[in-house]
């Protein structure tokens, strides 16, 4: 017999004041406002959020706003739940109202459904409840942030992060993309990367490109964030790359960091044209 949601707050009431919540994970919702099937990620939410059994409790940080509700257990003949988890869960804010939501996990770990108001108001959403590799990931990272260098006019470009961010790939029309190209080169230049928890982390790929007028980046930065500044764990170097090729290469830091927000940042280019241009793409972990 499927829980009502009336059950659960009551059995999620004793875990949010609880201890359990201090090890909760953040968890990323973005939600639209259009019912289409797919979610333009207009609005998010971030919520500490503890899964406890088949319970879902979690609070807002910073904010009076819950969010409570129930994960399927998957295989459960009784409930006729398959291979994928499906959730329903309820936000509660004093601003916003309830917002009750209802949708399935995918492959990547990813959920996504429906939500709907109190008054008629619907929409896609998205959430990361649980992240199944134990690197980082689409569904584990909680924002990307490009220096302001790789956006604005002309090829300047960052791209938005997307269900193939960090993803193992050699083909850059998919994950980590950042191009600055008339704005002059203000080393370090980069981007920041904040999880939505701690990883243990060493061995990485990251790329670059050169289109004839030299290497976009010759050597870079690692960064992780300790005792509130940016700690640099180590410099690399590119490989010499011949014209209209791009790279993929593995780097590996001198030992092991435990963080959860990374900072990459150039320091080096070969393509001194038109004031200079750096180029980065295709990070992943391993």
């Amino acid at each position: 017999m499927i829980k009502s949601l009336s059950t659960i707050a009551i059995a999620t009431t004793t875990i949010l004041t609880s201890s359990i919540v201090s090890a909760g994970d953040i968890t990323v919702i973005t939600y639209d406002e259009v019912l289409d099937g797919v979610d333009n990620k207009t609005h998010s939410l971030s919520i500490n959020v503890t899964l406890s059994g088949d319970v879902i409790a979690g609070l807002e940080q910073g904010t009076d706003s819950i969010l409570t509700g129930k994960r399927e257990e998957t295989q459960n003949v009784f409930e006729g739940a398959g291979s994928q988890s499906r959730y329903n869960f309820v936000y509660r804010d004093n601003t916003l109202g309830e917002k009750w939501f209802v949708g399935a996990e995918n492959m990547q770990g990813l959920v996504s459904g429906t939500w709907y108001g109190a008054n008629g108001d619907k929409g896609d959403f998205t959430a990361n409840f649980s992240c199944p590799s134990q690197f980082p990931s689409f569904c584990s990272t909680l924002n990307m942030t490009a220096d302001p260098i790789f956006s604005g006019t002309g090829l300047n470009y960052s791209r938005a992060i997307n269900e193939s961010f960090l993803q193992d790939t050699d083909d850059p029309n998919k994950g980590l993309y950042v191009q600055s190209d008339d704005g002059g080169l203000p080393f370090p230049m980069g981007f920041n990367i904040e999880f939505t928890k701690s990883f243990t982390l060493q061995s990485f790929k990251l790329g670059t490109y050169n289109n004839g007028q030299g290497t976009r980046a010759t050597n870079f930065t690692f960064e992780v964030w300790e005792n509130n500044d940016w700690v640099n764990k180590g410099s690399f170097d590119f490989n010499s790359l011949p014209s209209q090729q791009w790279i993929r290469q593995e780097f590996t830091l001198s030992a092991p960091v435990t963080t959860s927000k990374i900072r990459i940042a150039a320091t080096g280019t070969q393509d001194f044209n038109n004031g200079g241009r750096v180029l980065m793409w295709g990070l992943s972990f391993h």
